[in-house]
């Protein structure tokens, strides 16, 4: 029983970080396009959540697959796979989120990079951390799940 709740919770997790804001980027007028997610986020302050990116729909189907295998209590090696797959996915994007101004203008010239630096700045949304914990409940549900 623990098993398919830590399942169900994996798969709910996955769910609102498709949808919950994942960085936000505050700044004049500059533009940074966040080339790992797929959105770009222009003057004054963005935030990107997971809709605004192209990853929502694999996490929504991802988080469907997890929430029925999880309920049937079926296709524990699969259930590992997807669950370490997104814990891997989510402490990237973490990392990345939390980096995103100095990943995105490395290839700038010094004077832009430091042009970033110094008017840019970004905060992690609850997105980001949502998909890491989704991805290690579905991992520990799917090591608990009876054969």
């Amino acid at each position: 029983m623990i098993a398919r709740v830590l399942l169900l919770a994996g798969a709910a997790a996955m769910l609102l970080a498709a949808v919950a804001p994942w960085v936000t980027v505050k700044g004049p007028a500059l533009t940074l396009d966040l080339g790992l997610v797929g959105a770009e986020v222009s003057s004054g302050e963005r935030t990107v959540a997971g809709l605004d990116t192209a990853l929502w729909p694999v996490l929504v189907g991802l988080a469907a697959v997890v929430a029925a295998l999880g309920l049937f209590g079926v296709a524990r090696g699969l259930l590992l796979g997807i669950g370490l797959l997104v814990t891997a996915a989510g402490a990237a994007l973490v990392v990345y989120m939390a980096n995103v101004i100095d990943i995105e203008t490395r290839a700038n010239n010094e004077l832009e990079r430091a042009a970033a630096d110094a008017l840019l700045t970004s905060s992690i949304g609850p997105g980001t951390p949502l998909l890491l914990g989704g991805g290690l409940a579905i991992v520990a549900g799917a090591v608990l799940l009876r054969r």
